[in-house]
């Protein structure tokens, strides 16, 4: 077997991570809120690998020069893929998170819809409590006059 150079490893890194990239946007179309966690880890070591392989690349671009052109165009191809699955995956990642606070802001505003509100002034002329609040103190009971026959 042939020893592995950077640009095979890279195309390999780069692949394996757009694939992972379509399986979380698959994930995310469905809505598949408890698959697209599992997919993080891996995830994040690709990408890691990824950023050391194209860094690897730069410093030492002597190694892209020796490539053939047929390993050239399997890596443009290649890294065009990775390009477009890593602009939709973007995307739906944007959407998901934007469906997330839509659906979290519309549970906080139905509980605050339950709040009753204060209305209007109390006797002595501050806000008036809502009903039902802690904060309501129950008026005293009115005062009885006994009444001599």
């Amino acid at each position: 077997m042939a020893e592995r150079t950077p640009i095979d490893e890279l195309i390999d890194v780069a692949s394996r991570l757009t694939a992972l990239m379509e399986r979380e946007n698959a994930m995310l179309a469905v809505h598949d809120t408890n698959g697209v966690p599992t997919l993080q880890d891996e995830k994040l070591a690709l990408t890691r690998a990824y950023t050391t392989r194209v860094r690897e690349m730069t410093k030492n671009p002597a190694q892209l020069k020796a490539v053939t052109q047929v390993v050239r165009a399997e890596m443009k191809k290649v890294l065009q893929r990775f390009e477009e699955v890593a602009k939709r995956n973007e995307i739906a990642l944007k959407a998901a998170k934007e469906v997330n606070e839509r659906v979290l802001k519309a549970i906080v505003d139905a509980a605050n819809a339950q709040v009753p509100r204060a209305t209007g002034y109390s006797r002595t002329g501050g806000m008036a409590k809502p009903y039902g609040s802690a904060a309501r103190v129950a008026a005293p009971p009115p005062v009885a006059f006994r009444q001599l026959a």
